[in-house]
């Protein structure tokens, strides 16, 4: 079973910015960070208006390039799911079915959009 002093579910722009402060104050502990997409934390906002304008590449999008992350000594579990939490022994278990025990958890998942329910709901996506 692997260990991280912090661990940050979640690797959205709340996560990054965790990860990131906890480096900015000092914290020299391992952290990981678990997302279940398959890329690196990115600008969620502008990827609906830059993006498909063609006025940023992808890469252009990420709060930090990769490199900084590993610079950082952030770990990132990406394409993963946290499928349950024992809070009293510090311990998760991954879709991956692995197990990660950790010192202090962060919980930054943000949501997901809530469907409508209603008749002609299938015509928002349009």
């Amino acid at each position: 079973m692997d260990r991280a002093d912090v661990v940050i579910v979640g690797a959205g722009h709340g996560g990054a910015q965790c990860a990131i402060a906890l480096r900015q104050n000092g914290f020299t502990g391992t952290i990981t960070v678990i997302g279940r997409e398959p890329e690196y934390p990115y600008e969620r906002p502008p990827l609906s208006k830059e993006y498909f304008a063609r006025e940023k590449t992808f890469d252009r999008l990420y709060i930090r390039p990769p490199t900084f992350w590993a610079e950082k000594d952030v770990t990132f579990l990406l394409g993963t799911e946290v499928t349950k939490v024992d809070a009293e022994a510090h311990e998760l278990t991954l879709s991956n079915g692995s197990t990660l025990s950790y010192g202090k958890l962060v919980w930054a998942t943000g949501g997901d959009p809530r469907r409508l329910s209603c008749s002609g709901a299938e015509l928002a996506g349009v």
